[in-house]
């Protein structure tokens, strides 16, 4: 469905003065490299999940556009029990079976299905134990990303399948450059950093997505 590229980000010059590097009780610069780093990997996430695969410079292929539609709610701004499940069972049972098989959606949608219970008013979502039996839904394991988009008309707000297969392709997490005379001028010092990354789908049969009825 697409090919294991390798796409840049950057995090933009973050200039700081060269008496905050100099005169501080902390390790700025190590400071800096922690919450660029935070940046980028929020940066990442995003295009994992809503990467179009277009544009100048291109995107990666994310999630999003690599899943085809595996079942559509009855309602645009609701969700049942059911459909979940029609999501799953939408997925040959050989992925359903595989160790990395979950279900991902937002914190949003995930505190709806927290309050949902079924026809015998049993809940859907049951906590976690312990780390060998962690929180469920519908017996399915899941993972909160909150780059997917909420329960809406037109959007894919969950998806379902084995996660293997969405292959992501860290080339280098990041490479930090320290801009030392670029701005000696204003006595400040500037930062930049790159991070280089793919990601595709290589089973379009393995993964599906849960779509809100179109408007």
């Amino acid at each position: 469905t697409g090919t294991l590229g390798a796409h840049k980000l950057s995090s933009k010059i973050i200039r700081v003065p060269n008496e905050l590097l100099v005169d501080s009780g902390i390790d700025m610069e190590a400071f800096l490299a922690n919450r660029i780093a935070s940046r980028l990997g929020r940066g990442e996430s995003v295009y994992l999940v809503k990467g179009t695969g277009a544009g100048s410079p291109q995107q990666p292929l994310g999630l999003e556009a690599s899943t085809s539609v595996g079942k559509v709610t009855a309602a645009a701004d609701k969700l049942t029990w059911q459909e979940i499940n029609g999501l799953i069972h939408s997925i040959d049972p050989a992925y359903r079976s595989a160790p990395q098989f979950r279900l991902g959606f937002n914190d949003k949608t995930l505190q709806s299905i927290e309050e949902m219970v079924d026809g015998n008013n049993r809940p859907l979502w049951l906590p976690g134990i312990d780390a060998d039996r962690p929180a469920t839904i519908l017996k399915q394991k899941y993972f909160i990303d909150q780059a997917i988009a909420d329960i809406g008309a037109g959007k894919k707000f969950m998806f379902g399948g084995d996660m293997s297969q969405f292959i992501v392709r860290r080339v280098r997490y990041m490479a930090l450059k320290r801009l030392v005379e670029r701005f000696a001028d204003y006595d400040q010092t500037g930062f930049l950093a790159f991070h280089r990354f793919g990601c595709v789908l290589q089973d379009s049969a393995a993964i599906k997505a849960l779509q809100g009825k179109p408007a």
